[in-house]
């Protein structure tokens, strides 16, 4: 079975792991399949979303401070934070398994993030300039217009417009004590 071959893997490449496992299966209420991390990294969920959130906001905020963001720094941080989000939508519907039982996963997710948002790398503005803005180029020539299009004809609301009328609030004391005095006639 699935989890037979991966508990026969972890006894070979640790056994005193399987050895515990073994001991604590016989435990009430301790589950006999058990996944493990295989990283080298102390607390490597810790590590890695530090590197993967914490690292990136740091170098944002640097590049931020002081002087205004180049077309460069807009497409990095722009695709960097979309690739993450993206990451983790897939990550956590769809590669959960591999944290788990793919050895060193998470040192190579590390790595990617790294590359993407190092500032000596750039690899979220080499992906963005190299790949992706010929293909967005095609896709948006093709529906911006409709989309704006479609978004002008929309009506927007009278109160929204710049200069309408506020919408007046209405005093609802006189419903309430009309709803009151119903009731208190009914009861007697």
């Amino acid at each position: 079975s699935h989890f037979g071959s991966s508990r026969i893997a972890a006894a070979l490449l640790c056994p005193t792991l399987e050895t515990q496992a073994a001991q604590s299966a016989s435990l009430p209420g301790v589950s006999k399949v058990g996944a493990m991390v295989l990283s080298l990294l102390p607390f490597p969920q810790t590590v890695v979303a530090l590197v993967q959130v914490g690292f990136p906001l740091n170098q944002l905020l640097q590049a931020r401070s002081g002087r205004t963001l180049s077309n460069m720094d807009y497409a990095q941080w722009t695709m960097y934070w979309i690739i993450c989000a993206l990451w983790m939508l897939v990550e956590t519907n769809y590669l959960w398994l591999l944290v788990d039982y793919l050895p060193l996963f998470l040192e190579m997710k590390m790595c990617f993030f790294l590359w993407l948002a190092h500032p000596d790398y750039k690899g979220a503005a080499y992906l963005w300039y190299g790949h992706i803005q010929k293909a967005h180029k095609v896709l948006d020539d093709n529906h911006y217009a409709k989309i704006i299009g479609a978004i002008e004809k929309a009506k927007m609301p009278d109160s929204v417009k710049a200069g309408g009328e506020a919408i007046k609030g209405s005093d609802k004391s006189e419903e309430i004590a009309k709803m009151l005095h119903e009731e208190a006639s009914k009861a007697d």
